[in-house]
């Protein structure tokens, strides 16, 4: 008998308390509709900023470490300054997850350029910007979604920003090029589109990694791609489960005539893809070895497998600047 798919009910849109959602912001902690920044921040107007997201499972942070190296390599990359440490900040996202009361959530952290300097468009001039926020964690994929899968399109009139203009490893919100092709693909009646490089190889969906299962072994686009976490987890896992799996080029023919695939990400871990331009990819539904990662997913967080407490972060971070 095939395994089920075992995705948690409750982490539901009805469920969630957004009352409990804060920011921090201007060294303060407050609701989260009260959490704004200027209108003349660089980080909106011309998405001169990094983020991060990071979520919150029974009272613990998921590889938190891994998402703060990130940020932080980010943060060097765009030459940003959050004008803090990094004990400082895991403290600050772990008190504001303590003061939310939320066992379950999602963590927004960003970093912006902050207000022009009126005469110039020097960004060295600007005092950059920290600020995070604290959510209810709702999965992206309810269980009757995952049961369906992902149907996504592969959107060719559109190809993804090269790494030359805008390094994809370095988290940034220049999403011009995935939204453009989501619009495409809802057109056409698809759920998601998936972008390829200029070179023509598969590259990534908007706040999605691409995951191919060929030959029973994991490939997943090398370059031109955000270096994924839950990627990484999900190959960390199929590590311990003996699945082979790689980075390496992957190519849309490829991707096509795929056992099975999954798109990853924070707030899902997984999400099967069940048909690419309208044809069922593989059996048309999510596959035993997506199946069998992502229940040893929830397994293995729910046994404490990469989970920082909050309280303990609290107890042993030093919080100075």
């Amino acid at each position: 008998m095939a395994e089920a798919l075992q995705v948690p009910t409750h982490l539901t849109v009805e469920n969630a308390d957004f009352s409990r959602a804060l920011g921090w912001i201007d060294s303060a902690v407050v609701p989260l509709a009260d959490a704004k920044i200027s209108v003349r921040d660089l980080g909106l107007m011309y998405a001169d900023m990094t983020y991060d997201v990071v979520h919150v499972w029974r009272g613990g942070f998921f590889r938190l470490e891994d998402h703060l190296d990130r940020f932080f390599a980010s943060m060097a990359g765009l030459r940003l300054d959050p004008g803090m440490s990094r004990d400082a900040m895991r403290a600050l996202l772990a008190d504001l997850v303590r003061q939310s009361g939320l066992p379950d959530a999602l963590v927004y952290f960003a970093c912006t350029r902050g207000m022009a300097v009126p005469g110039t468009r020097d960004p060295t001039a600007s005092a950059n910007r920290f600020f995070a926020t604290v959510t209810p964690l709702v999965l992206r994929g309810q269980p009757a979604e995952m049961q369906r899968g992902q149907h996504a399109m592969l959107v060719r009139e559109v190809t993804r920003i090269p790494a030359s203009a805008v390094n994809p490893v370095w988290k940034n919100s220049h999403w011009g090029d995935f939204l453009r092709a989501a619009f495409l693909a809802k057109d056409a009646g698809h759920d998601v589109p998936i972008l390829c490089a200029t070179d023509g190889a598969v590259a990534e969906a908007p706040g999605f990694n691409v995951v191919a299962v060929i030959g029973g072994r994991l490939v997943s686009p090398e370059a031109g791609v955000l270096e994924g976490i839950s990627c990484r987890t999900m190959f960390e896992i199929a590590g311990e489960l003996g699945i082979p799996a790689q980075y390496g080029r992957l190519m849309p023919e490829q991707l096509a005539a795929a056992e099975e695939a999954f798109l990853t990400a924070t707030s899902c871990g997984l999400f099967p893809v069940t048909r690419l331009d309208g044809a069922p990819l593989g059996s048309g539904v999510p596959g035993p070895v997506t199946t069998r990662l992502l229940n040893t997913y929830y397994a293995r967080k729910n046994a404490g497998w990469h989970i920082t407490p909050v309280e303990t972060i609290l107890a042993t971070t030093d919080r100075r600047p």
